[in-house]
């Protein structure tokens, strides 16, 4: 499981360096061949299947460069409401002007909003618990507290979303495309009516504009419960979590767990090679 590529937390040789390192360790192959698979009883054994969460232009620009060098194939899932918009997710975006605002300014929102504490991380966590009404609230709260921001160019290339016009560039056989919502809601804070909507339109949009099958899904922030898991079942062949785990035989399709990728290739190695619990 991976999400941005040629940043700090993972620049592009460290990326390419990763993926020679499983390369040599692992058969990589598509999540599509991985779940053919476990459907006919095969075991995945040695097989690791890429993903790729949040439809990042860097997916293009930094990622997929090296992975076609490679010939390694990977799953990107996109927010199609987000590439008509070119809006940042809304986490990245919050998590940005928060860190650019001084403290009593973040303790103002903080205030105002009724958040618990004005420390970075704990208001987004607290965003992700809100209902969609209620966290576009607090979002507005926090633009209207930072009207000078604008973003840095390192900020842009590692969180503006994936253009229509960047697809073309994507070589299907190599690139499968996968749903992530239209706009990247916390899928249980979601009524039914909405979260059918995310979860169907989503498909539905990607298949008009990609003209392609697109019948694999990912949970945003790998929020599900069993009222969301049964409108994902309905709606396509499988979903990955962020579950961390191996693919095992029996896995529930609509329930994948995955390893999160690290810079840091001791901690990879022991994430990939741990017995799972």
């Amino acid at each position: 499981m991976l999400h941005g590529v040629g940043g700090p937390d993972l620049p592009v040789p460290g990326f390419e360096a990763l993926l020679r390192w499983m390369q040599s360790r692992y058969r990589l192959v598509s999540l599509d061949t991985l779940l053919e698979n476990l459907a006919s009883g095969k075991p995945a054994g040695g097989d690791v299947a890429l993903t790729f969460d949040d439809g990042l232009r860097n997916h293009l620009r930094h990622a997929y460069p090296v992975l076609k060098r490679l010939g390694i194939p990977a799953t990107y899932f996109v927010c199609p409401g987000l590439i008509e918009s070119g809006r940042w997710l809304w986490n990245h975006e919050a998590r940005a002007r928060l860190n650019r605002m001084d403290a009593p300014t973040r303790t103002s929102v903080a205030n105002l909003t009724g958040a618990p504490q004005s420390a970075v991380e704990p208001i987004i966590d607290w965003m992700k618990t809100l209902t969609p009404g209620k966290r576009q609230d607090v979002e507005q709260r926090i633009r209207d507290a930072s009207p000078d921001f604008a973003p840095t160019s390192e900020e842009s290339d590692r969180f503006d979303p994936l253009a229509w016009d960047d697809f073309a560039q994507l070589d299907p056989a190599l690139i499968t495309i996968g749903s992530h919502t239209i706009s990247h809601p916390i899928l249980p804070t979601l009524d039914d009516a909405s979260l059918r909507w995310e979860l169907h339109e989503s498909r539905a949009l990607l298949e008009a504009r990609l003209r392609r099958t697109v019948d694999l899904f990912c949970y945003p922030n790998g929020s599900s419960d069993a009222r969301v898991r049964a409108v994902a079942r309905r709606t396509y062949r499988a979903a990955v979590t962020t579950q961390e785990g191996h693919v095992l035989a029996g896995v529930d399709p609509i329930a994948i767990p995955r390893i999160p990728v690290s810079s840091h290739l001791p901690l990879l190695a022991w994430r990939m090679l741990r017995p799972t619990a």
